[in-house]
């Protein structure tokens, strides 16, 4: 469980995800490291509406990808650590700065992601995941779980059918 005396965010609410036609939509992401996962961290990422969803994935998809589709997801009972709020910045011991470097250049370069700084703060807190702000659009924001669907975590179910994915 989370440390009480640290600032956080409960949500219940739709989020979508962008995933090939026939994934399990409540899976941990397949890759072994990415923004906010590394060592092969349990991860799901989501946005709240399927345009954010589709900006967020737009950078990963490459020609001949398999068709994707985004899936409506319902979220209740997470507790987030929201990254776009400085009083949990500070309790948490981050600048700010953390969760806005571009983590792929740094991969590449064979130096940890600056953002695992931020995403490992907010697992050892005990938090269900956590909110951050796109780099592109300071005004559009992604969540990440960490923890979903175990006793006194976030639960996560589909919530509808998928719809077909339009690129951003």
């Amino acid at each position: 469980m989370p440390n009480v005396s640290l600032p956080g965010t409960r949500v219940s609410a739709r989020i979508w995800r962008i995933l090939p036609a026939g994934a399990d939509p409540v899976s941990p992401v397949l890759s072994s490291e990415g923004r906010f996962h590394h060592s092969g961290q349990a991860a799901l990422y989501g946005s709240p509406t399927p345009q954010a969803a589709a900006h967020a994935v737009a950078r990963y998809l490459r020609p001949g990808d398999p068709a994707r589709l985004v899936y409506p997801l319902a979220l209740t009972a997470a507790h987030l650590a929201d990254l776009r709020n400085a009083a949990t910045l500070a309790a948490l011991g981050l600048q700010g700065h953390e969760a806005s470097v571009p983590w792929l250049p740094e991969r590449t370069a064979g130096r940890p992601a600056t953002t695992w700084t931020a995403s490992d703060a907010v697992r050892a807190a005990g938090f269900d995941g956590l909110i951050y702000t796109a780099r592109s659009a300071p005004d559009r924001w992604h969540l990440v779980l960490f923890r979903w669907n175990l006793p006194g975590a976030a639960n996560l179910v589909p919530d509808g059918p998928p719809i077909p994915h339009i690129p951003a």
